[in-house]
């Protein structure tokens, strides 16, 4: 199921608002200005019913793993599955072989699992301040441990956005847990890793990507390849099948890197020089105020938080926290449960 919400989703979008902060320093007092205006809260996220179209089994597997579906829609999915057809059932086959030639590349042993869904390819398009667009045919489909890949396309200029998955997800749209592992082309190609406890985001970590795999592209209109591997409480992250880094959720925030401080005129008395650098010195400290301040918060919040959930939705994701128009492209999109 497709679902666009317009309204702002706030927690969804702080690792790129993390970025600013984080991402080599920015001098744009409006960009980090949008600190401030970070809600506590995750509003719109709900929990969503399989397209039956798509995948005729989703459904009962919801109703059968503790998903909320009324008895009208596990109904219609009971008779869907009756209709599945021998020529879906070679196609699924088929799909899963290059998956089962790929698990190997990633410690994952093809024996101990099975094939939660392979994805049509789709595009997401978000646009402007603190928006965001999420998919997946087989929401229904719940995850434990298990592996998460898709080619992803973007199409970002002049767009602070990232693509990428939710992972294990409870759908609870009052106090959602859920984790965000997301790629941006900002600052150069950064990995994206959020922690939301009860509807708040209680920390980020990030990854130069560009850094650590040579062949990252962060160019605009460029194809990575993002898969990642949940086992518990740990998630280790490939791009283009290298190996990036490992993520333990429960991990407190690094301390923040601040942009570098605007540099004093040597010639004090010259009236007009002093003025701009008085104006650049008062920008300077109100963002590493409000960096500083978010980062004393994130800390407050991490230390009362849950940041283990277990099991959970799966869904492809594209965030924007500013700019025009962003298009997230998945192709080759897969999803292996381990077992």
């Amino acid at each position: 199921m497709k679902r666009t919400v317009q309204s702002t989703f706030p927690g969804l979008l702080l690792g790129i608002l993390l970025l600013s902060s984080c991402g080599g320093g920015s001098n744009d007092p409006s960009k980090q200005a949008t600190l401030d205006a970070i809600s506590a809260s995750v509003r719109q996220t709900g929990t969503v019913a399989a397209d039956l179209n798509a995948n005729p089994n989703a459904a009962l597997e919801t109703a059968q793993a503790e998903a909320t579906v009324d008895a009208q829609s596990v109904a219609a999915t009971q008779a869907a599955i009756g209709a599945l057809s021998s020529e879906d059932q070679a196609a699924t086959a088929a799909a899963a072989r290059p998956i089962l030639a790929e698990l190997p590349k990633y410690g994952v042993d093809p024996a101990a699992g099975r094939v939660g869904w392979v994805h049509p390819p789709v595009s997401l398009e978000v646009a402007g301040f603190m928006q965001f667009d999420y998919v997946n045919y087989f929401i229904a489909t719940l995850a434990s441990d298990f592996v998460i890949s898709a080619d992803i396309t973007w199409d970002a200029i002049g767009s602070a956005s990232s693509c990428g998955f939710v992972l294990r997800s409870d759908g609870n749209e009052d106090a959602m847990d859920t984790y965000l592992a997301t790629i941006s082309r900002v600052a150069s190609g950064h990995f994206l890793f959020m922690t939301i406890a009860k509807g708040q985001a209680v920390t980020g970590q990030d990854i130069y990507s560009y850094g650590r795999d040579p062949a990252f592209d962060w160019q605009n209109q460029a194809t990575n390849n993002l898969t990642v591997v949940g086992r518990g409480n740990t998630f280790s992250i490939y791009t283009n099948g290298t190996f990036i880094g490992d993520i333990d959720p429960s991990a407190p925030p690094r301390s923040p890197d601040l942009p570098p401080e605007p540099e004093k005129p040597g010639n004090t008395d010259d009236a007009e020089a002093m003025a701009s650098y008085l104006l650049k010195k008062a920008e300077f400290d109100t963002v590493v105020q409000q960096i500083n301040a978010n980062y004393r918060a994130r800390l407050r919040a991490l230390e009362n938080a849950d940041t283990t959930f277990d099991r959970g939705f799966m869904a492809l994701v594209a965030l924007s926290q500013s700019g025009t128009k962003a298009t997230c492209q998945f192709d080759n999109a897969w999803l292996w449960l381990i077992e």
